[in-house]
């Protein structure tokens, strides 16, 4: 399959929520974490194996506890010591957390993807007793099937021969969700490679599941110029899973990052003052927008500007009979309850966290003069990778600093190379912000 092709029909299932993400050890690597290669070669020494390239490593694992008369104290506290050095999420775990996904399962024991979720409000699972937790829709879910070196008992990581042989035993909750999962979503695997053993429980799962599910699962790896690569990429679409095939691991970056954006749809978000209860460009905005095709309007429930916008998209939606489901999506905004909130800068750090996964389904921020709500929201759009339009007509405005801003200077130079330097002369109309948001939408 062509990787353009793939992204496209893989953003559309995670704009469903009918996707999710299952993570691999390579993601880490890229952070300076030991490869497993690296973590059991000492240990492996030490028991007359000098060389396990290319080994069982859960067997090696095997052997090694078995050699302690199966004390995994030693073993399982020896290689939590080397994860638990202090590592940074790298760009992968950073575009996972900007992907607009809500279910994420890895086998990876460190704790860089919540890490990465640092702004989010998320609900990690560790083991087989919290698996049924109820998660609200605002939530990202983590699910950390082979255990986490940070929060679970030794004996609930997944490491040896006979851990992964006991799994669907010993964690029949786990296994009954990714039973779930596995015929409702569709799955895409990534920091997993030819011959890896993690992937070994997931194809289990989808063998016994793949003469009732119609989904389709991806994995995408580096291609092997060899013939077993080969073969072991044809068996695996037997049970639903395609590989996508790229020469180097960091062409996943490339591809992440446009599943980040394309996970939001054609969605726009307008954000501007709270006190502007009757701005007519406004009102005009929401109208333009109303009449494009496909577009999502995200409504976060506040006052002012974005009221305006909203209210005149809803009523041009209302006009011509579109389906408001399709085209506008709500966020609670608890700033809205008290009108002094948006002047109290200690919320800021609160607003931010609450806002974050309304930006995180949100494509093109389109943002007009504004105090310091509005501010923090251009903030948490820029940290989501939006791209922001600036829309100021305000010569004193505090937000003019956001028109030098080369990150969000370089993303509009892509679609219209003039757009700020109109912005920069106050000459902007709203066509121009309409114009600038069909050719965004048209080359993305």
């Amino acid at each position: 399959m062509e990787i353009k092709l793939f992204i496209d029909q893989y953003a559309e299932e995670l704009l469903d929520c009918t996707a999710a993400l299952f993570v691999g050890a390579g993601i880490s690597v890229p952070s300076n974490l030991p490869s497993w290669q690296e973590l059991m070669a000492p240990f492996a020494s030490g028991i007359g194996i000098p060389d396990i390239k290319g080994k069982d490593l859960p067997l090696i694992a095997q052997y090694i506890i078995n050699q302690n008369a199966g004390n995994r104290g030693p073993f399982i506290n020896a290689v939590s010591k080397k994860i638990r050095k202090k590592y940074s999420p790298n760009n992968y775990h950073k575009l996972i957390a900007k992907t607009n996904v809500k279910t994420i399962w890895t086998t990876n024991y460190d704790n860089l993807i919540e890490t990465a979720f640092s702004n989010h409000i998320i609900d990690v699972k560790t083991n087989d007793d919290s698996i049924s937790r109820d998660v609200p829709d605002s939530q990202v879910e983590i699910i950390k099937m082979h255990g986490c070196i940070f929060n679970s008992d030794r004996n609930d990581i997944v490491i040896t021969e006979s851990d992964y042989e006991d799994f669907f035993i010993n964690k029949p909750a786990t296994v009954h969700r990714l039973k779930l999962d596995l015929l409702q979503k569709s799955f895409l695997f990534i920091g997993y490679g030819y011959g890896d053993p993690n992937i070994k429980n997931i194809i289990t799962e989808a063998r016994r599941l793949s003469k009732n599910s119609t989904r389709q699962h991806y994995l995408i790896t580096v291609k092997k110029h060899t013939k077993e690569f080969e073969l072991w990429s044809s068996n695996l679409r037997k049970y639903g899973i395609l590989v996508i095939e790229i020469e180097h691991f960091d062409e996943l970056e490339n591809i992440l990052e446009q599943l980040s954006l394309k996970s939001r749809g054609r969605s726009v978000f307008v954000t501007g003052s709270h006190d502007n209860a009757k701005n007519k460009e406004a009102q005009q905005l929401g109208n333009a927008l109303a009449e494009e095709t496909g577009i999502i309007l995200i409504d976060g429930q506040s006052t002012g500007v974005m009221r305006c916008a909203t209210s005149a998209f809803l009523e041009k939606c209302v006009t011509e009979k579109k389906d408001i489901n399709k085209h506008l999506k709500f966020f609670a905004n608890p700033y809205s309850a008290n009108p002094n909130f948006s002047n109290d800068i200690s919320l800021i750090p609160m607003l931010k966290q609450w806002r974050t996964p309304l930006f995180k389904e949100t494509q093109i921020v389109i943002a007009f003069d504004g105090g310091m709500g509005t501010k923090a929201e251009i903030e948490i759009a820029k940290d989501m990778g939006c791209i922001i339009i600036p829309y100021f007509k305000d010569k004193q405005s505090q937000l003019l600093p956001f028109l030098f801003d080369i990150e969000i200077i370089r993303k509009l130079e892509i679609y219209d190379s003039q757009y700020i330097e109109k912005a920069k002369r106050f000459e902007l109309q709203i066509a121009d912000v309409i114009d600038l948001v069909k050719e965004i939408f048209r080359k993305i």
